[in-house]
């Protein structure tokens, strides 16, 4: 039996490298932002629910003078089975200026996002 040449270890290594950042993008959701809560004036955690193995990470905070935008992405992967049962992501959000009576959107829907006090 022959070596395969160099070439086609090549070939063979980016057909691989496309699959794994294919699935690493697939499992790098939008995170469905529930609600929020104002620590202090500049920072808020908002509320999101998920794998609890989930990594969070915040993709993107929009300020402007009538609302504060907020996109999060979940990066879930499991080995083996796992439940649909789903845990109380908190995501921790500093701002450049204080909240103040700015509305508080989420960056995924669009949609505002109702405070809990």
């Amino acid at each position: 039996m022959t070596k395969p040449g160099p070439r086609r270890r090549w070939v063979v290594l980016g057909i691989a490298v496309v699959l794994a950042l294919a699935a690493i993008r697939l499992l790098d959701q939008p995170l469905a932002l529930e609600s929020y809560r104002v620590l202090d004036p500049q920072t808020l955690v908002v509320i999101g629910y998920g794998s609890p193995r989930a990594w969070t990470h915040i993709t993107g905070v929009t300020e402007t003078d009538q609302t504060v935008t907020i996109a999060v992405n979940a990066f879930t992967f499991e080995l083996g089975p796992g439940t649909s049962s789903a845990a109380r992501l908190y995501v921790p959000i500093y701002l450049s200026e204080a909240l103040g009576s700015r509305a508080v959107m989420d960056g995924t829907t669009g949609q505002p996002i109702p405070g809990s006090g």
